[in-house]
C-alpha cells in the first residue's frame, strides 16, 4: 500500500513540466505588459526600443518551452484530477490548457511572421530565422492584427486558468493546485 507522500507525489506534475510550466508562466507574464506598454504613444526612444527587443526576442523562448512541454506531456502524461473534479470540470481544464498551448503558439508564430514581413530585425533569433519571410506590408499587418486578436484570448484564458487554479488551491483545497506548486 502506498504512503501518503508517495500518493500525494503521485498526484503531482513530473518535475520538468513544473519547472516548464513557470518558466512559461514567469516569460508570459513578463512579454505581456512589455508588448503592451511597448506600443504606447510618448515612450521615450530607448525605453520602447529596449521593450521591443525584449518582446520579440523572448516570444521563440516561449515557443521553446511550449514544445518543451508537450514533449514532457507525452513522456509523463498529467496526473489524474481528484475525484471532487466534476467531468465538466475536468474537460474544461483540459480545454483551456489545450487552448493555451495552441494560442502561445499562435502568438510567437504571428509575432515571428509580423516582425519579418515588417522588415524588422529579431536580433538574436536571425542567424535562425532570418530571411524566412520577405518584406511584405500586407502580410505584416494581417500578422499584427491576429496577434493582436491571440493576445486578448490569451489574456483571458489565462484569467480562466489563474481563477480556477485559486479557487481549487484557496477556496476548494482539493488538490488540483498542488499538482503544479511548488514548482520543483
Amino acid at each position: 500500500m502506498a504512503s501518503a507522500s508517495e500518493t500525494q507525489f503521485s498526484l503531482r506534475y513530473s518535475r520538468a513540466s513544473r519547472l516548464l510550466h513557470w518558466l512559461t508562466v514567469l516569460l508570459v507574464l513578463t512579454t505581456i505588459p512589455a508588448g503592451l506598454v511597448m506600443v504606447q504613444e510618448g515612450l521615450p526612444r530607448a525605453l520602447q526600443d529596449t521593450l521591443f527587443l525584449y518582446h520579440k526576442n523572448i516570444g521563440p523562448i516561449i515557443l521553446l518551452l511550449v514544445v518543451l512541454r508537450l514533449v514532457v506531456r507525452l513522456i509523463a502524461a498529467p496526473p489524474p484530477l481528484p475525484a471532487s473534479v466534476s467531468a465538466l470540470q475536468a474537460l474544461a481544464a483540459k480545454v483551456v490548457h489545450w487552448l493555451l498551448y495552441i494560442v502561445l503558439v499562435a502568438l510567437v508564430i504571428s509575432g515571428i511572421v509580423r516582425v519579418q514581413a515588417g522588415g524588422f530585425p529579431m536580433e538574436v533569433w536571425d542567424p535562425l530565422l532570418g530571411g524566412m519571410i520577405a518584406k511584405d506590408e500586407a502580410l505584416a499587418k494581417s500578422a499584427s492584427g491576429f496577434h493582436e486578436l491571440a493576445k486578448s484570448v490569451l489574456i483571458v484564458l489565462i484569467a480562466m486558468h489563474v481563477g480556477a487554479a485559486a479557487l481549487h488551491g484557496l477556496v476548494k483545497r482539493d488538490g488540483v493546485f498542488s499538482r503544479m506548486w511548488p514548482p520543483a
